[in-house]
């Protein structure tokens, strides 16, 4: 299968059919001309699916892993079955386009128009480039039969007929294939060989087509003279363009090219159609080393601007006295490259004195996109990744007095300067560069680690101390409440087992074993005073020596001293003492009562004295079993903690509601994305979320250094984000954001033209 992140897919291009409309109101010639058209251009197609079967399979063979030669095999498959529905619908496509729509419309559907082109990564981008240059290339070198046909049309039909909508020019016939070749589900490779092999099979042929098409119209009775009126009119304005070429014989550059300048002496960059021939890369690569090396070392205050790469060559060509034109591709990457620095030096993430510095990687860069074409596609570039590592680590980076000291400042400093003193077009510099920069990043970011971890410590550390308080508060009110204790025990429970509960729950948490044995000795030690007596007397008894211990346990723990825990143990050994003397008691009044019961001639003398001190003695036990009813049980207590929690996390909830989108935005943020953060009238900063103290919920944020500079709750970092106080960075490697960014300016750029 396929990598979806490698397949390109157009999508929404559905067409409203207008055959049965409109089709009968075409004129006669122009129908003939249609199915001529139409019936040439799908035998063409079928002639390029036998070409691209034998490519892929070639490809596949030697494709350098198992994904990508699995991809091509399955586009291999795909399109011999398919290869028929694709030549009938590109042939029906062709056909659609004689249905013209003029400017007063709404609008040519346009492949690229941003709401029908779907970009998966980069792949989308050389697609834009290769359609680009093989349009542009036929519309160069079949100018002259293709205005015969605008014109010739254009008597024909009642709508204007123009470069763009011409049903038989470069971009109606090559879109009418790409919307034929859409539902195809191809890996990227496949899709541009597809691509390369229909401007081989297709695009390079159309002046053959033409030529047909031209004299099907003649045969017509359409301006049969129309080209040697064209012929006669070029010999009369030949003399006149003669005189204006200069002495030397280079052609002059046109105001596209130079922006409406003169070269000199007809040097300089010319334009594609002035006849000169076009620069080779390699050569292209020398001039642009030679400006290269000319890059001033350092830059003034007001920071570096973007190249404007067209006028340096200019410059230079002038300079050497030499002319020369651009290729349309080497045109094109030169635009892309500039539009990808022009995001760079705008781009809020970085500070500007970090933003010069990467500036002055654009001619660089544009070097190794001349030289290697895989530069825009292939993400795991050397290039591509030494920007993206300098831009990431500099995401925090803030520009302070004397920042050209600063290490990071200097680090970048340096490897901008190794690769604008040692790149020619060895690619392995940038891979060097990019590991001894890496080696700086990890030992700046392992120094600022300890900082940053010693601060979450502390606030964590914080956090846990006072959830925990909270949750032994809870367990202790829940077994004191309204219970009248001996002053020993509530003692025992203030001084030493709130204690003892406290480092369970730091230690170990509230789902512990030892927390449930910590908070069961402390109700065990409520129950064994308000136990009924004389029933519990065997219970109390059994359960003393296992008391005793585990208190035993508790005042070492907390580190009580000798003399306070003889006193507290004395005195909890009085209250058992009272206790089990109480039990002996009531037990010793009904045996009394019973034997007084058994004497007739006593009974009616005592009743009365008995029965009043028998129901005293009740009185007391029923109270004591009343008050061990309403002792909570365990999973009562656990409940108490549980509440204790969510209260803790809930605290200051109420002040926002649920459904607030930057109340739910905290909850998607991600530990270690980046903040501007803005303070006061003018002061703002960057910084990092380190940590989430989840027992408060508490947000930690820190600086490149990993000092703390901010801290929120979870509702006022909800109100910070409302109020811009604090401002997401954006996410992303910077290059892949650039190039995004270039994608749908192309995009919008490709559907306002059409």
């Amino acid at each position: 299968m396929t990598d979806s992140n490698n397949v390109v897919s157009i999508q929404g291009l559905q067409r409203e059919p207008r055959e049965n409309k409109r089709g009968a109101s075409l004129p006669a010639p122009v129908v003939a001309v249609r199915e001529k058209a139409r019936s040439l251009l799908a035998e063409q197609v079928k002639l390029l699916f036998a070409k691209v079967d034998d490519s892929l399979f070639a490809m596949a063979e030697k494709a350098h892993g198992q994904e990508e030669q699995d991809g091509l095999f399955q586009a291999l498959r795909l399109l011999r079955v398919e290869r028929r529905k694709v030549v009938d619908q590109f042939a029906d496509n062709v056909a659609r386009a004689f249905l013209v729509r003029d400017s007063s419309e709404d609008g040519r559907e346009d492949l690229y128009s941003a709401d029908n082109l779907s970009l998966v990564h980069n792949d989308d981008l050389e697609q834009l480039v290769a359609v680009d240059t093989m349009v542009a290339n036929a519309k160069r070198d079949f100018a002259e039969p293709l205005t015969e046909i605008s014109l010739r049309l254009n008597t024909l039909l009642s709508v204007k007929i123009y470069d763009k909508n011409n049903p038989l020019g470069p971009d109606a016939i090559c879109d009418a294939f790409v919307e034929a070749s859409r539902p195809l589900n191809l890996h990227i490779r496949a899709r541009l060989t597809l691509l390369k092999k229909f401007e081989q099979v297709v695009m390079l042929n159309l002046g053959k087509i033409y030529d047909q098409c031209n004299d099907l119209f003649v045969e017509q009775g359409v301006l049969p003279s129309l080209k040697q009126q064209r012929r006669a009119a070029r010999q009369q304005q030949r003399p006149a363009a003669s005189t204006s070429v200069p002495h030397s014989g280079a052609q002059p550059a046109g105001p596209a090219a130079l922006g409406g300048s003169v070269t000199a002496a007809g040097y300089g960059l010319l334009p594609v159609n002035s006849g000169v021939a076009p620069m080779a890369a390699q050569d292209l690569l020398s001039h642009l080393g030679a400006l290269q090396s000319h890059l001033p070392g350092s830059y003034s205050d007001g920071g570096i601007q973007l190249l404007n790469v067209n006028s340096l060559l200019q410059e230079r060509l002038v300079d050497v006295r030499q002319s020369a034109a651009l290729t349309k591709v080497d045109s094109d990457i030169i635009k892309l490259v500039e539009m990808l620095f022009s995001f760079i030096l705008e781009d809020r993430n970085l500070a500007e004195p970090i933003k010069t510095q990467l500036g002055r990687l654009q001619l660089p860069l544009l070097k190794v996109a001349i030289a290697d074409k895989s530069f825009f596609s292939k993400g795991g570039h050397p290039a591509r990744k030494l920007l993206n590592e300098l831009a990431d680590a500099c995401t925090g980076w803030q520009a302070k007095d004397n920042y050209e000291s600063d290490p990071l400042f200097k680090k970048v400093s340096e490897v901008v300067a190794r690769v604008l003193a040692e790149f020619d077009q060895d690619i392995n510099v940038f891979s060097l560069l990019l590991e001894s920069f890496r080696e700086f990043i990890e030992r700046e970011r392992k120094r600022a680690q300890k900082l940053e971890q010693r601060i979450v410590d502390e606030a964590d550390g914080r956090a846990k101390t006072q959830a925990a308080r909270a949750r032994v508060a809870a367990v202790m009110d829940a077994l004191v409440a309204e219970r009248d204790l001996p002053p020993v025990v509530t003692e025992w429970l203030n001084k030493v087992w709130s204690n003892m509960l406290f480092l369970s729950c730091i230690k170990d948490g509230t789902d512990s074993e030892s927390w449930s044995r910590d908070v069961r000795t402390a109700r065990d030690l409520v129950w064994s005073v308000h136990a009924p007596m004389p029933e519990s007397r065997k219970q109390l008894q059994g359960l003393l020596p296992a008391l005793q211990e585990r208190l035993k346990v508790g005042v070492e723990a907390v580190s009580l001293n000798s003399f306070e825990a003889r006193r507290m143990f004395a005195g909890l050994k009085d209250v058992y003492r009272e206790r089990f003397a109480l039990a002996q008691r009531i037990t010793e009044e009904r045996a009394r009562l019973a034997r007084e019961e058994a004497r007739d001639e006593v009974r009616e003398q005592l009743r009365d004295e008995v029965l009043e001190e028998v129901r005293a003695a009740s009185q007391v036990a029923q109270a004591e079993v009343q008050e061990v009813v309403e002792l909570p049980q365990m999973e009562e207590l656990e409940q108490v903690v549980a509440e204790v929690e969510l209260k803790v996390q809930t605290a200051e909830t109420e002040a926002v509601p649920e459904n607030d989108s930057y109340w739910q935005q905290t909850f998607r943020l991600a530990q270690g994305s980046w903040f501007e953060l803005k303070r006061g009238g003018e002061e703002q900063f960057r910084c990092r979320l380190a940590a989430v103290i989840k027992d408060i919920d508490q947000f930690i944020f820190v600086n490149r250094n990993g000092a703390k500079v901010a801290e929120f709750t979870r509702v006022e970092l909800a109100q910070a984000l409302r109020a811009a106080q604090l401002l997401p960075l954006d996410d992303g490697m910077l290059f892949e954001r650039a190039l995004q960014s270039v994608i749908g300016t192309v995009r919008k750029s490709r559907g306002e033209m059409h």
